[in-house]
């Protein structure tokens, strides 16, 4: 008989879903992935709710969070479409399954708001402006991920000091602090 080849141990990890608002949202969760790969906590699925606002996100996070089995489940939306009080204790009060509350990480008034500031842009306006101050400042769009080139994993982690929903985010994934 020959002896037999001890088997790799594998480790089980948490599961995470996170519902973004749109392709902007899903586009910088696959960046963070790919940049934090070596030491996610979590094994991170990203669904795109395809805008229509916060409401449609969390509806989308019921529906699809129901069907599939994951630990935690984490909205990441824009504040200045359908997303009001009521819709937040709505969210507060959403149980998945047995896995309980929904998390929510508010862009506000957009997501394009914090990855300014995470590019150290300081300004202040409605969701148009800020569209149009971030593609000055990286040459295009949010969901283009061409721009992803200047987030450096220092950059990164330097801006998770300053910026509390990449912080939310980046914890949410399992990614340890430095």
């Amino acid at each position: 008989m020959t002896p037999r080849s001890t088997a790799r141990q594998r480790t089980v990890k948490e599961t995470l879903l996170v519902v973004g608002e749109g392709d902007a949202e899903v586009a910088f969760v696959r960046h963070l992935k790919q940049i934090y790969g070596d030491t996610l906590g979590r094994s991170i699925q990203e669904i795109n709710a395809h805008g229509k606002g916060g409401r449609h996100v969390l509806v989308t996070a019921r529906r699809r969070a129901n069907n599939r089995d994951h630990d935690k489940v984490v909205l990441l939306l824009d504040t200045d479409t359908d997303w009001s009080d009521d819709d937040r204790a709505k969210a507060r009060k959403s149980r998945i399954g047995k896995r309980g509350k929904l998390d929510v990480i508010e862009s506000e008034p957009c997501l394009e708001a914090w990855l300014l500031k995470i590019l150290g842009v300081e300004t202040e306006g409605d969701t148009r402006h800020m569209k149009v101050v971030f593609k000055l400042r990286t040459g295009c769009e949010a969901h283009d991920p061409r721009w992803h080139g200047q987030l450096s994993r220092e950059a990164l982690d330097e801006a998770r000091q300053r910026v509390p929903q990449l912080a939310a985010l980046m914890n949410h994934m399992g990614i340890a602090k430095r």
